[in-house]
């Protein structure tokens, strides 16, 4: 009797995890009536809990399709840990609207009635124990769930000419007052690739050939690789202009390749503002050496009035919306910024600029 007792209290204290096939989700009571998710809280969920061989502590994952068999789905970001739960309506809106979207629905569509599938994963710590329940139909009424998309105010380049390394990848410089709208000067290697995305990481959101429409100005010689990166064929410096605009849903990338053509403006050159083969600095050979102006034609002091201006110039925009210029031996861009401080310059002095380090001088 004693022994019995002993391996009774042991298997109490060291429980053998038993791996269930299934779990039961019951079928609210009123599942055929038309859920109307814009004017409910919550849809009340039960179930049964997973038979792990013992009384377990269970997160649950709600997780809903367009079909039942779940090729895809999408899982809210609420858990729970009782066998009872209140799933937020907004919530299962939002995953909803997400889905019937990817199945080509607009926001015209909405409102409408669709029929979704739902099923609850179990699991225990540490994603241990992972199991699904049954699949219950649910009939459901919705608005268009999803916030608006909002312009990146951000974009980053990455490629060859970076190592593919996020670490080094190239802050693009915002166009002035023009949301969406990006510029960057760059040397790319024979065959280099390039992608985009709005992040500094492989998160699924980087957009290379078959997402971006290229415009070719510049005899770049664009390809597309096998793994889609957009390749510039010639070896040499381009001025990358991107421009991102809201399409429905999602995001819609061009890509114009222009001249790196890098000009001096203002009253160290004849007060000269437009862009013009007398005014433009010389392109380097190579990644690492400098843009060069052409020489001051006056002496300039470093006021408000007056100064050294330097820019690129994009097409359809003010020139001083993409400008920049030396500060202690250190580019920086105006981007969305206000009017840079005045750097002045002697007659006969050139600016020199480093775009591949973010160096400079006058000298």
């Amino acid at each position: 009797m004693a022994l019995f007792s002993a391996c009774d209290n042991d298997i109490e204290s060291n429980p053998i995890l038993k791996q269930p096939e299934s779990f039961v989700l019951n079928t609210p009571a009123l599942s055929d009536n038309v859920i109307d998710l814009d004017n409910s809280q919550s849809v009340v969920l039960t179930c049964s809990q997973p038979d792990y061989g013992y009384t377990a502590a269970v997160t649950y994952s709600v997780e809903v399709s367009l079909n039942e068999s779940f090729e895809s789905f999408e899982t809210l970001s609420t858990k729970y840990t009782t066998a009872k739960m209140a799933v937020s309506a907004s919530e299962m809106a939002v995953s909803i609207t997400n889905l019937l979207v990817d199945a080509g629905k607009t926001e015209a569509d909405f409102p409408l009635t669709a029929s979704v599938y739902v099923k609850l994963k179990g699991e225990l710590s540490e994603g241990q124990g992972t199991v699904h329940s049954n699949s219950i139909d649910l009939n459901t009424n919705l608005s268009f769930s999803l916030p608006p998309i909002e312009l990146p105010e951000k974009l980053y380049m990455i490629g060859q000419f970076c190592e593919w390394s996020w670490d080094k990848a190239a802050e693009m410089v915002p166009v002035n007052s023009a949301p969406g709208v990006f510029w960057s000067l760059q040397y790319m290697p024979e065959n280099g690739g390039i992608k985009f995305n709005r992040a500094t990481s492989w998160d699924g959101n980087d957009v290379g050939y078959d997402k971006v429409t290229v415009n070719d100005n510049y005899n770049a010689g664009v390809s597309r690789s096998d793994d889609g990166n957009i390749v510039v064929g010639k070896a040499g410096w381009y001025l990358f202009v991107a421009t991102v605009e809201v399409d429905g849903n999602d995001f819609k990338y061009s890509l114009d390749i222009n001249e790196p053509a890098v000009y001096l403006f203002g009253p160290a050159f004849g007060d000269l503002w437009e862009a013009s083969d007398n005014n433009k600095f010389t392109v380097p050979a190579s990644a690492d050496d400098y843009f060069v102006s052409p020489a001051f034609t006056a002496s300039v002091p470093s006021s408000s009035e007056s100064g050294v201006r330097a820019c690129v110039v994009i097409p359809g925009y003010d020139w001083w919306k993409s400008e920049f210029m030396v500060f202690d031996g250190v580019l920086e861009y105006r981007g969305n910024g206000g009017d840079q401080a005045r750097v002045g310059g002697n007659a006969g002095q050139k600016l020199y600029i480093n775009f591949t380090n973010g160096t400079g001088k006058i000298e």
